[in-house]
């Protein structure tokens, strides 16, 4: 049976894409993608075939040297736009012509003011979840996995990247042609490539870094253990099957931590701290090589195949690499962070399920951290069950059965049941995976490292404030548990106070500020507004963001300031924050 995707107009019984090669021309004034492709099919289709597109300005369709017959013929604010290709009359290949729109959603062309360096312009995409539409008519579901080959044009001073191997360059008049492949076939979601001015520094055998000039030094220094992070990724998840793993800094305006682009992870500036603190965040999207790139979900219904085996995947790599008693803190401090969010959209929510119904959903606007850690919470409840060792046999042998694949949650628990029945005698599979919440039947964290935060902020809720010795030392994640703990609203001056006894302006670590200007806003801070506008000038990522707006449309002081200020940094930010959280504006009725 054929899985239907509710974010796809594809219709899989029609045939399938196998490969397609690109010639991609980058026109950096017009902001648009140029681009000629030739599609092969897994086999000949006789009919139609319908393949999604956003705002894709179509010229030329030819199949066996013929007229290619095609029109768009349904339209969705959510979808896009099916393009039906007319009779392929047992065709297994055609070819395309087409520009991408200059407000195409997975697009970002940043303008040399927004880089580094400040002299030249830079491109980047983000495809997941339903954006690749955007860049080329194609079967946007993850349930899809074809092969590609590219070519792309851009001008000399620049440098391009893709997530996949690169096999060339040449030199073309003013400009750069660099020439990529990618074997191993991916869905349509991990389909990236990048352009700007960039340098490249070697970090292992297999691991390295691109960055602007202005910031490689940095960034080679903090992520300088890749190599040693995929040594103990084998020993958990099988052989690393892509080649390289390197890295893509990109500018501030990145709406993510991190994305798990094959051989190629694009990377938000914010993790480099000068610290190595953040490196866990490699450690995650490393783990995505396996748990989502190798074995994909079918749907984005079903997500937490990717996030929630990524999540505990990070743990189990992390607990070798930073000590237990850090994972056991970051365990204790993400429990709270899933109530904090289940309590948000609703314990009861759809969208506290493991399995997300989302007909009509827009999968960005879905996104929440969920699925990251409740999933994890469950595979750890089954690792519980039937003991590491069994445990770990069980994920060589997942990973094995299933790589190159997409899978629906139904077939990822029939091979659970299969291998190790007993899971589903000791816990409630169902309760876990199709009901809303969080069960109580489940083994909570614990963290002597969290129990010291928990200390200091009882004694701060009976009016005893912290000393500057008490957080001296503090793990980054005590510092984040006790910004995320704190009481909704605290005096300005406690404000003012924390700041400076936990030293967030030296540590300038975006994560922390996101917390404590919202904790700021809450408590009717006003004198910081500047500051937070200036923080929301210079850093996308949607996790920090959006909590600091929500912040600002439940206060009565900040209502106002808050559609003046997404205007303002509307430049800054990535088209797929500013769409979520102009929705969230929208919805306040501002």
């Amino acid at each position: 049976m054929t899985q239907h995707d509710p974010h796809s107009y594809a219709d899989l019984q029609q045939g399938k894409i196998a490969h397609i090669d690109l010639r991609i021309q980058a026109d950096f004034e017009a902001h648009i993608l140029k681009i000629e492709a030739d599609y092969r099919l897994v086999e000949p289709v006789s009919g139609s075939l319908f393949l999604d597109t956003a705002g894709i300005e179509l010229l030329n369709a030819v199949v066996e040297g013929k007229e290619l017959q095609w029109e768009f013929d349904q339209q969705d604010v959510l979808l896009g736009e099916r393009l039906h290709l007319k009779e392929l009359n047992g065709a297994s290949s055609f070819s395309l012509v087409f520009n991408t729109s200059n407000a195409a959603r997975a697009l970002q062309w940043l303008p040399a003011v927004q880089t580094a360096g400040g002299e030249h312009p830079f491109l980047y995409s983000q495809c997941q979840a339903i954006h690749a539409r955007s860049v080329f008519p194609c079967q946007d579901t993850p349930s899809v996995r074809f092969t590609f080959s590219a070519e792309v044009e851009v001008p000399r001073a620049l440098t391009a990247v893709m997530a996949a191997e690169q096999v060339g360059v040449r030199e073309s008049g003013d400009s750069r042609v660099f020439q990529f492949k990618m074997p191993q076939p991916v869905p349509s979601y991990l389909f990236a490539l990048g352009a700007g001015d960039l340098v490249f520094r070697e970090l292992g055998p297999r691991t390295g870094v691109y960055a602007e000039p202005q910031l490689i030094e940095a960034a080679a220094w903090e992520f300088a253990g890749n190599e040693e992070k995929i040594i103990e990724a084998e020993k958990l998840l099988g052989p690393y099957l892509w080649g390289r793993y390197d890295l893509l800094i990109l500018p501030p305006s990145f709406p993510y931590g991190g994305m798990e682009n094959p051989r190629l992870t694009f990377l938000t500036p914010t993790a480099i701290l000068g610290t190595r603190g953040q490196t866990f965040l490699i450690t995650h999207e490393l783990a995505h090589a396996w748990t989502g790139n190798l074995v994909t979900n079918a749907t984005w219904e079903d997500f937490w195949l990717n996030e929630g085996w990524t999540t505990y995947a990070e743990t189990r790599i992390s607990e070798v690499l930073e000590g237990k008693q850090a994972t056991d803190l970051m365990a204790v401090y993400d429990e709270q962070r899933l109530f904090e969010v289940m309590e948000r959209v609703g314990m009861e929510s759809d969208l506290t399920r493991l399995k997300v119904p989302s007909e009509g959903l827009d999968p960005d606007e879905a996104t929440t951290i969920i699925p990251y850690y409740k999933g994890s919470f469950f595979l750890k409840e089954c690792e519980y069950v039937v003991g590491r060792e069994r445990f770990d046999a069980f994920i060589q042998k997942y990973m094995r059965t299933y790589q190159f694949q997409s899978l629906t949650t139904e077939a990822f628990l029939d091979f659970l049941k299969q291998e190790l029945p007993e899971v589903f005698e000791r816990i409630n599979v169902h309760t876990w995976i199709y009901e809303p919440g969080l069960t109580d039947e489940r083994r909570r964290p614990q963290s002597a490292l969290y129990d010291e935060v928990q200390a200091v902020l009882e004694a701060y809720k009976q009016g005893i404030r912290p000393t500057e010795e008490q957080v001296a030392g503090w793990h980054r994640y005590q510092i984040l548990s006790f910004l995320q703990a704190l009481p909704k609203q605290i005096p300005v001056e406690d404000c003012k106070y924390f700041e400076e006894i936990l030293d967030l302006k030296s540590k300038n670590d975006a994560a922390h500020y996101s917390y404590f200007y919202a904790t700021c806003i809450n408590s009717g801070y006003e004198e910081i507004l500047p500051h937070i506008k200036e923080y929301l000038g210079r850093n996308g990522r949607m996790l920090y963001v959006l909590p600091i707006f929500r912040a600002m449309l439940a206060s009565d002081w900040a209502r106002e300031h808050a559609r003046p200020i997404l205007e303002q940094v509307r430049e800054r930010q990535h088209k797929i924050t500013v769409r979520v959280v102009n929705k969230l504006l929208e919805k306040a009725g501002l």
